[in-house]
């Protein structure tokens, strides 16, 4: 189509002796046909030579039958090849604003899955996520007030349970605990290290208060440590987390299929719209269309969803999760406005560059 095409338009253009390159292609748009008009005047002057002399003589009146014939017959040509032109033009153009809005839809789950493949995918965010909004700190209030509940029940001081909180490492154990997940190691919250730790403070506790450990201590003491593991567990871990976990290490290869696929797929319609337009407006014209309508998708979406306050309204246990929960799935919308930031920017360069060699065609 596109080679057929290219021989009209250069065949047009030695007809009316101009440059291909400045000259607006036939098919250029419908901005351009008033210009076009006299060149296919030119092409058909022959069809209508001296009936054209005649009427201008004013003389209609002695011109031939045969001479009124070809005078008809000339115009209905011209009529005819610039009718079937126009429709032809109509039917170009709407192609191409179909690939562009193709090239919206691609750009915009692009722009998605690119979010969610570094944001979901990736052990770094969430972590981020939790160091940024206090995590860990509301994690170890909740696991001391629980312990010194635990406490109170078995007979120690409350103030060992905040001195021992107080003294252990949260933060580490809740980036490990979620570092271990997106390795596939271990699903599991680890609680040697815990009881190890609680084990020595007890003993320690033990000197300092100076009480003799009898068996029945010991067994009250095993039972406090297993007691205060389950509520270590119940803090550190994150619930959904598991399957969530699971499913993005199942779905990993998927991901880069489809990313690949959605990536490619972009080239290709960028390809079809850049070498099948000989004009550089054009090509610009298509490629803004098809940016500024996926930057205008990716910033609905978020807003629509950040708006609704649906995240916020999760029922979740505890502060610490409900929190992460809120602040985790927020920052996923709120990082889609940077590939609309980012799409926003290709379509401002694009509409430039459209304007800029619209112009250099209308001024030539």
């Amino acid at each position: 189509m596109s080679e057929l095409e290219n021989e009209n338009v250069q065949e047009q253009n030695v007809v009316s002796g101009s440059d291909p390159e400045t000259t607006p292609s036939p098919e250029a748009s419908h901005e351009h046909h008033h210009e076009h008009s006299h060149h296919h005047h030119h092409s058909h002057h022959h069809h209508s030579h001296h009936s054209h002399h005649h009427s201008s003589t004013g003389d209609a009146a002695q011109s031939s039958h045969a001479e009124t014939e070809n005078d008809e017959d000339g115009h209905e040509h011209h009529h005819h090849h610039h009718h079937r032109h126009n429709r032809r033009t109509r039917i170009r153009n709407a192609l191409y604003y179909m690939l562009s809005l193709f090239l919206a839809a691609n750009l915009f789950l692009l722009s998605i899955f690119v979010v969610i493949y570094l944001t979901v995918f990736s052990s770094d965010h969430i972590i981020k996520v939790m160091r940024s909004d206090g995590y860990s700190t509301m994690v170890s209030s909740e696991l001391q007030s629980r312990m010194e509940d635990l406490c109170d029940a078995s007979g120690f001081d409350k103030e060992f349970a905040s001195r021992f909180v107080r003294n252990y490492n949260v933060k580490k154990a809740v980036e490990d605990y979620v570092t271990s997940f997106y390795t596939g190691s271990d699903t599991l919250v680890e609680t040697t290290g815990f009881k190890q730790q609680l084990y020595d403070s007890i003993d320690e506790y033990i000197e300092e208060k100076g009480i003799t450990v009898s068996d029945e201590t010991r067994k009250n003491i095993s039972y406090f440590v297993d007691e205060a593991a389950e509520i270590y567990v119940d803090q550190i871990s994150i619930p959904f987390f598991s399957n969530i976990a699971n499913y993005i290490e199942n779905t990993r290869v998927t991901m880069n299929v489809v990313l690949g696929f959605l990536a490619f797929m972009t080239l290709v319609i960028v390809g079809i719209i850049w070498f099948t337009n000989t004009y550089k407006h054009r090509r610009y014209r298509f490629l803004f269309i098809g940016t500024a309508g996926a930057a205008l998708s990716s910033a609905i979406l978020p807003t629509v969803v950040l708006l609704s306050g649906k995240i916020k309204k999760i029922n979740l246990s505890t502060r610490s999760i409900y929190n992460l929960f809120v602040d985790y799935f927020s920052s996923i919308f709120y990082d889609m406005y940077i590939c609309t930031g980012v799409l926003l920017f290709a379509s401002a360069i694009f509409l430039y560059l459209y304007i800029r060699h619209r112009n250099h065609v209308l001024r030539s």
